[in-house]
């Protein structure tokens, strides 16, 4: 409803608002206001209003990028989990691997072990057959036990038939030969460990010089008036009672 009043220089116009209530009693309420206070309150309702929307579309765009960021840390997590499994997949893996390289470690230490201990049983055995802890002789003999030094030097002198073998008492190689049919020969025999044995008898010898010789290389064939062998034992260059030796360690 609008209701005006001339002035000088115009019409003054105010407006009316009719409030009409829904009871059947007459309620109704009449309010007037100028026009420039109803343009205000429109102008602030439509600030309102635009305040209200703008803020609803920050809103709606933060929640947006709320949304994006939350899909974001699920896919995140997602794989995270899938290289967790990944990694425990590996672990699981790689534990199986140490399991089986231990497992073929400890077969290649026993095997070393086994080798080393034969290599040992073996070195042993050759210490042992380079010691000239045998019988110079194959077959029976006797011993002169009034003859034990040669110019000062131990020495064990067997009386043997003819036909039997005098042999090295350990492997070894023969080092020297020496004398003759008239004197006798002497064969000298290094076995490698400080050690030499000393074969005399008259007979001619059946190796030679730098022959490799074991315990059971043939030195000398006893024959008919040389029935005597004479046996020493040098140990690191001291002469040494063969007896002796080969009661300790043969």
């Amino acid at each position: 409803m609008q209701s005006g009043e001339e002035t000088g220089k115009g019409k003054k116009v105010r407006y009316s608002v009719l409030v009409v209530s829904g009871g059947t009693k007459g309620t109704d309420r009449h309010f007037s206001t100028s026009l420039g206070v109803f343009v205000v309150f429109l102008a602030a309702a439509a600030i309102l209003t635009i305040a209200a929307l703008s803020y609803c579309f920050v809103l709606a765009g933060e929640l947006s990028r709320a949304n994006d960021q939350a899909a974001l840390l699920e896919t995140r997590v997602a794989e995270l989990a899938r290289q967790n499994e990944d990694l425990l997949a590996q672990k699981v893996e790689v534990a199986k691997e140490n399991e089986e390289l231990q497992e073929k470690v400890e077969i290649f230490s026993d095997t070393i072990n086994g080798k080393v201990q034969q290599e040992k049983e073996r070195e042993a055995m050759i210490a042992q057959a380079h010691l000239p802890t045998g019988f110079p002789l194959r077959g029976t003999a006797s011993y002169k036990a009034e003859e034990t030094e040669l110019e000062g030097n131990p020495i064990a002198v067997f009386h043997a038939s003819q036909g039997t073998s005098v042999v090295a008492t350990a492997d070894g190689t023969v080092s020297s030969i020496a004398g003759d049919a008239g004197a006798g020969y002497i064969v000298m025999i290094d076995h490698g460990n400080g050690y030499y044995s000393v074969y005399r008898n008259g007979a001619v010898p059946k190796v030679k010089e730098g022959d490799s010789v074991t315990n059971a290389t043939e030195l000398f064939s006893i024959e008919t008036g040389k029935e005597d062998l004479g046996y020493q034992i040098i140990e690191n260059e001291r002469y040494i009672d063969p007896l002796s030796f080969m009661e300790t360690y043969g």
